[in-house]
């Protein structure tokens, strides 16, 4: 669990940030989460870009994505999520925060 100014840190790094992954639609389907899980092991911080005419909001596209990759909300906009996870990799580079 992260407390508040560590996730003003990382909002920070992830507004800096490229994105990571794009979603092309709405549907989070268990490929997506596999590859948002691949890229938190990866990078701990990872900026999602999400469709612009979604119907799902996307605190609920963060909520999702947060309760299937055991990730922490970072920020959510229309446009854009971002998520955070301390990777569990050998070797990992870890953001300090």
């Amino acid at each position: 669990m992260i407390n508040e100014f560590q996730r003003r840190k990382l909002r920070a790094l992830a507004e800096q940030a490229r994105t990571t992954i794009k979603l092309s639609d709405s549907h989070i389907g268990a490929k997506e989460i596999i590859d948002i899980s691949i890229a938190l092991d990866r990078y701990e911080l990872v900026k999602i870009a999400l469709p612009t005419k979604s119907k799902i909001d996307s605190e609920t596209i963060l909520n999702a994505i947060c309760a299937s990759t055991g990730a922490e909300p970072i920020s959510a906009n229309r446009s854009e999520i971002a998520v955070y996870r301390r990777s569990s990799c050998d070797g990992a580079k870890h953001i300090e925060i």
